[in-house]
């Protein structure tokens, strides 16, 4: 009786402070979007096009519910329109469009091409009222020293409609700073369902979709699905990597993931249960892939091939959080003392009460 008085103590309050020990992604705004945008009830899929005249449109300051901008107690179908300019950006630097929370479900265009979208329009309803909206851009996307539109298509049910919080505007990882050999963006490949086979380096994947990492699967075309899917990217590796201690960084993965490397095993979540922010089963979306890859495994000034076999049970799937990329021993110390604090009291009552 007394243990399980102890187990359950230790539950309670690892409950409330679990997600303390370890800080989530460093994003940093370099363009704010916050202010007015063009705001008009209704439905039309011209409006996401940058050549339509929305200058006889309302405007709305953002973020803020619609309701307490003029449109009480309107539910329905609503777009937002937004231009902005957009300077020089680094090769290879993940971009991100964060429009905070909306209400209720949403599809995002920029410059007239779906961006992601979040829940479902009617009729197979679905909200997405509580999910931060994040979403990668791939490259070409945007138009360096040029205008671009952004367009938003919100469906809103009943109470609070809109783009209700923020923060809201462009944004990039601070963390990607840290990768020596980036492997973010749209150059991956990608297929749902299992297969031994996929991990290994001669497999042709030239019929796979190109997908962009990070990002959910979801907003990548993938809607709703839930099992498994792999990912596959080929890359070339500096000699300097070819000895010493190198790492690999994969960001989060939902949930679960098997990660090969010239068709060899080197390691998986399962691997990481003593990682500040992978605690117990259940959490495995939360814990940072970071695998140290073994000696003489990558292949110098020649092309290597990397599989990620992942399972999702429900929710969003897939890499969906950076940064995603091969980083050098010092930066790994660096990236690591960034995110993780030390071990604490209450991961000691854990390790001993409570963890299986």
């Amino acid at each position: 009786m007394k243990t399980k008085k102890i187990k359950f103590l230790a539950l309670m309050v690892f409950t409330v402070i679990i997600g303390t020990s370890a800080r989530g992604e460093d994003l940093r705004r370099f363009i704010s979007l916050s202010g007015y945008w063009k705001f008009s009830i209704g439905d039309d899929n011209n409006w996401a096009s940058p050549q339509y005249d929305d200058s006889k449109w309302d405007q709305l300051s953002i973020p803020g519910r619609w309701e307490s901008q003029g449109y009480d107690e309107y539910n329905g179908y609503a777009w937002y329109r937004k231009t902005f300019q957009m300077g020089e950006i680094p090769d290879n630097t993940p971009i991100y469009l964060v429009l905070g929370r909306i209400d209720d479900a949403d599809v995002v265009y920029i410059n007239g091409k779906v961006l992601g979208k979040s829940g479902n329009f009617p009729p197979n309803f679905e909200t997405a009222y509580s999910k931060r909206r994040k979403y990668t851009i791939p490259a070409g996307f945007l138009k360096i020293n040029a205008e671009n539109i952004i367009a938003v298509k919100v469906y809103d049910t009943y109470s609070d409609g809109g783009i209700v919080e923020g923060p809201i505007g462009l944004f990039f990882d601070a963390d990607n700073e840290l990768i020596d050999l980036n492997l973010s963006g749209n150059k991956w490949r990608f297929h749902m369902g299992d297969n031994k086979d996929w991990k290994l380096p001669d497999f042709k994947d030239e019929s796979w979709k190109a997908i962009n990492v990070p990002s959910e699967w979801e907003n990548e075309g993938y809607s709703d699905y839930d099992g498994y899917a792999w990912y596959r990217i080929k890359f070339k590796s500096p000699r300097r990597f070819s000895s010493g201690n190198v790492y690999l960084s994969l960001g989060k993965i939902d949930d679960v993931d098997d990660v090969y490397l010239n068709g060899k095993f080197i390691g998986n979540v399962y691997d990481l249960k003593k990682d500040a922010d992978y605690r117990y089963s259940g959490w495995e979306f939360n814990a940072r892939r970071i695998y140290k890859i073994p000696e003489g495994l990558l292949n110098p000034d020649s092309i290597n091939t990397l599989a990620i076999r992942v399972y999702d049970g429900q929710g969003v799937g897939g890499i969906y959080e950076g940064p995603v990329g091969i980083m050098s021993a010092e930066n790994y110390r660096i990236y690591r003392n960034k995110h993780y604090s030390r071990r604490s009291f209450w991961d000691y009552i854990y390790d001993k009460y409570i963890r299986d």
